[in-house]
């Protein structure tokens, strides 16, 4: 009799986007095959394609890379919780940089998994506030800044030439942030200008934080 293979990696990515919970196993289980990648992937893109439906404007085509990547990015962060080498060195070759260029298609396709990095993070500094895992995964979520919202992130490190270059990617950003009350992100010179457009007449009501005599 054939076993059929367990492919935890899906298991994992398919249950945090149904639940918004990750399952974390009773041991390390890298995703090392190539075949368990694959149907990750094809996961994403249907739920890339199914959230895009409601984005503003032309959304960017799905990248699938960056997805893959994103998706291995947050399931073994979240291992790493508890299963791990003590060394840091270990640690960052496991949760490597997107090889790839950030694209406004990368931007949104990672961000169908890294949305929830914030969350295993705040996790890890429930754990050990001095925990290195922490300082890596803030280094890749100030690159990805779209899945950071409302994170508490430095907004003069980031860079918005890709975000603030296409519509989609753009309104979506200032949705979020108007969304999540981001106050520090709100009064950026490059976010302003859509966010008061965004809100209209109703700022003053809905945001009374911001100021509004600009």
């Amino acid at each position: 009799m054939t076993v059929p293979s367990i492919n935890h990696f899906l298991d994992t990515i398919r249950h945090l986007r149904n639940h918004e919970e990750m399952v974390i196993y009773d041991r390390f289980t890298p995703n090392n095959k190539k075949a368990d990648e694959e149907g990750v992937t094809e996961f994403l893109r249907m739920q890339y394609e199914r959230e895009s439906l409601e984005y503003p404007g032309v959304p960017p085509a799905f990248e699938r890379e960056a997805a893959c990547w994103s998706a291995r990015i947050v399931y073994t962060a979240a291992q790493f919780l508890l299963f791990r080498e003590k060394e840091v060195a270990g640690v960052r070759e496991h949760l490597p940089p997107y090889a790839g260029v950030v694209t406004p298609g990368a931007i949104l396709s990672a961000d169908v998994c890294l949305r929830f990095l914030p969350g295993v993070i705040e996790k890890a500094k429930e754990l050990n506030p001095e925990d290195w895992l922490i300082v890596i995964l803030e280094q890749h979520l100030r690159v990805w800044h779209y899945s950071g919202i409302g994170y508490p992130l430095d907004p003069t490190v980031l860079a918005w030439e890709v975000m603030a270059a296409d519509d989609c990617v753009r309104q979506l950003y200032v949705d979020r942030v108007i969304a999540r009350k981001v106050k520090a992100l709100a009064e950026l010179p490059v976010l302003r200008r859509d966010v008061d457009a965004a809100l209209g007449d109703w700022g003053g009501y809905f945001w009374k934080e911001l100021e509004w005599k600009i």
